[in-house]
């Protein structure tokens, strides 16, 4: 039986996104790293969860302000007594 020397072309791999990379390495530094630095991100998270919710509460505030300042301009051609309240009422909300 003789033996025939067979060459076969084959392309190259395609190289890891460097996204994948990066998520693979940031889970592997949060998961298998140091002690501290899994006990710190707890801590972290939760800062940025307080933070989230504080902005969340200020864009709350601000909307509904400008819906008072909204519905105070709709009734003020017809009621200008009431409009006169809900615009102090929203400006009165700044202060606080």
């Amino acid at each position: 039986m003789s033996m025939q020397k067979v060459s076969v072309m084959v392309p190259p791999l395609r190289p890891v996104p460097r996204g994948a990379l990066w998520v693979g390495q940031a889970v592997s530094w949060l998961v298998g790293g140091d002690a501290r630095i899994r006990s710190g991100f707890p801590v972290w998270l939760e800062a940025v969860r307080a933070k989230l919710a504080i902005d969340r509460r200020a864009r709350r505030e601000a909307r509904s302000r400008s819906d008072l300042i909204a519905l105070a301009c709709r009734y003020q051609a017809t009621q200008p007594e009431f409009a006169k309240d809900l615009f102090a009422a929203a400006n009165n909300d700044r202060d606080r």
